[in-house]
């Protein structure tokens, strides 16, 4: 799977643990309708109701990808719910159920749109008409939220249902979501059930089970993050929840390695097998883990977050590759930066807000090691398949911590070394949080190289030998030629 950028760049907030990317989301419950009080002055909040939501099933499956880009499946969704009215009077009502977000999140795409088509709903197994209804947003909605796809008012899809004393109704819904595979390239997919908005019914929610079913099989390794509690069976996570009022802190996140993704790993893990002297797939392999491991910062901010299990196989591949082709510029950049990255210090150094803890001695060895990479790299060159702003973005995270240290980057690609390759190998390695383009941070002259030097001898040596030898021998001619006179 050839990536044409090196970079991805998604959106991360300080605040976070749970690192966001654009998802495919799934959500969810079935609420009251709004408040007649509030009306369309302000946010959605629920009518009064003695209607408890007994229980509740909820079945995300999310598809293969499609053999042809242009063919999108989409993640489908079923969902039912058991209603009881334990009041003392039938209560009709208009049943609403969420179109789009309820709030907006400023550095997460707004890929929540169920499909209107696709949306189908059922009380006590017959099909009723729906209509739609909106409410305001939580938030003032900005230009940039539009931009992002927020809608600037919350659409519901609202139906009649009526519900007689003691007696249990059940409410379905089905609906598609788009899932535009392909569009993004992070390497992950992403599902949210929110939960929030069965709170608005009469006490607590008695019982919910989810299941999601992925493309292949689950295994702690393909899960990047889910909610905890969750048990793992087969092709599926399920989720039992019981005796609760649910909070926005009790929506279900779940992102998982992308299925295509998944796949390139466990084919090129396969050939590395079989032919551990394939120096192609041992660099598509550490660019997947490069991925899946290393989670850059806003752009202007220096804080990472890591994924030590992949982070430990990418160093493991990076120094596989650097074995094959020793002299292969990009192969030690890239050892570079994962060795970097993965160094406990560097990562204690660099918190989520930014700022620098501490600073590094430049003769810390597993420091040395990164910079002896570095000097090594712009020996032997980068080639195009490095993206220079890449480089100056990685540089400051080695100049903010070490003090006095002033790394440069080549201008330009100076090689092109990397050998012909069979199978292109993905170009994306460590991915990047910020939001706006990636504009190049000047910095000063480069360091002197570690007391450790390569058995090979610099270009720029080279160079100044040359240029000492012409003046010596110039000197020389100068007072021949003076004696002579």
């Amino acid at each position: 799977m050839k990536r044409t950028s090196p970079l991805v760049f998604l959106a991360l907030t300080a605040c976070a643990l749970i690192i966001q990317l654009p998802l495919q989301r799934a959500k969810a419950d079935a609420a009251p309708p709004p408040d007649p009080t509030v009306g369309g002055i302000g946010p959605y909040q629920p009518q009064k109701t003695n209607v408890q939501m007994m229980s509740e099933k909820v079945y995300i499956e999310v598809p293969p990808s499609p053999s042809k880009p242009e063919e999108l499946k989409r993640i489908k969704v079923d969902a039912s719910f058991t209603m009881r009215n334990q009041g003392q009077v039938v209560e009709e009502m208009q049943v609403i159920f969420p179109l789009t977000r309820l709030n907006t999140f400023s550095s997460e795409e707004a890929l929540y749109h169920i499909d209107p088509a696709s949306f189908a709903v059922k009380v006590d197994g017959q099909d009723v008409p729906f209509t739609t209804i909106t409410t305001p947003s939580e938030v003032t909605i900005s230009e940039s939220d539009l931009q992002h796809g927020f809608s600037p008012d919350v659409e519901w899809a609202a139906f009649e249902v009526t519900f007689p004393l003691q007696q249990d109704v059940l409410l379905q819904v089905n609906y598609e979501m788009l899932n535009p595979y392909g569009s993004y390239g992070e390497g992950f997919t992403g599902i949210a059930y929110i939960l929030e908005t069965g709170a608005g019914w009469y006490g607590d929610i008695l019982s919910a089970d989810i299941t999601l079913r992925l493309p292949y099989e689950v295994t702690e390794e393909t899960i990047r993050y889910a909610n905890p509690g969750y048990v793992i069976a087969g092709w599926e996570m399920h989720w039992k929840l019981s005796d609760f009022e649910p909070t926005r802190a009790d929506n279900l996140e779940v992102r998982v390695i992308h299925a295509d993704v998944w796949q390139d790993v466990l084919d090129l893990q396969s050939k590395v097998a079989h032919d551990p002297g394939d120096a192609d797939s041992w660099t598509g392999l550490a660019d997947w883990y490069a991925q899946l491991s290393i989670f850059l910062g806003r752009e202007g901010l220096l804080y990472y977050q890591i994924n030590h299990h992949f982070a430990e196989l990418c160093l493991d591949a990076r120094q596989k590759v650097v074995d094959l082709r020793p002299e292969w510029g990009d192969a030690h950049y890239r050892l570079a930066e994962i060795l970097w990255f993965s160094d406990p210090k560097v990562e204690e150094s660099f918190s989520l807000n930014g700022e620098v803890k501490s600073t590094i001695e430049p003769d810390d060895p597993s420091i040395a090691g990164v910079l002896r990479e570095l000097d090594l790299a712009w020996s032997y060159g980068l080639s195009e398949d490095v993206d220079h702003w890449e480089v100056e973005h990685f540089l400051r995270f080695v100049n903010g911590a070490i003090p006095g240290l002033e790394l440069t980057a080549p201008p330009t690609p100076t090689a092109a070394t990397a050998p012909p390759s069979e199978t292109p190998a993905p170009a994306a390695t460590i991915q990047a949080f910020p939001t706006a383009s990636g504009t190049p941070v000047p910095t000063a002259s480069k360091a002197p190289p570690p007391a450790e030097t390569p058995a090979h001898v610099p270009y720029g040596v080279l160079i100044a030998v040359t240029l000492s030898l012409a003046l010596i021998f110039g000197i020389f001619a100068y007072r021949s030629r003076s004696k002579g006179e």
